[in-house]
């Protein structure tokens, strides 16, 4: 598993993102967003993207 977040500066509001990649296999899963929402989601993505991962 790798991560990354990215910290950027928009229209005066501060924004971060997590970028997470998940390899099982020969199946690469990357989920980005919100950092909360990555943590929550990204085994679920793997889970769907390869079975029995």
């Amino acid at each position: 598993m790798w991560s990354q977040l990215s910290m950027f500066t928009a229209a005066g509001r501060d924004s971060v993102v997590k970028q997470t990649a998940v390899r099982a296999g020969t199946v690469l899963v990357v989920v980005s967003g919100s950092p909360a929402l990555v943590d929550t989601h990204v085994e679920k993505a793997l889970a769907e993207a390869a079975p029995g991962a």
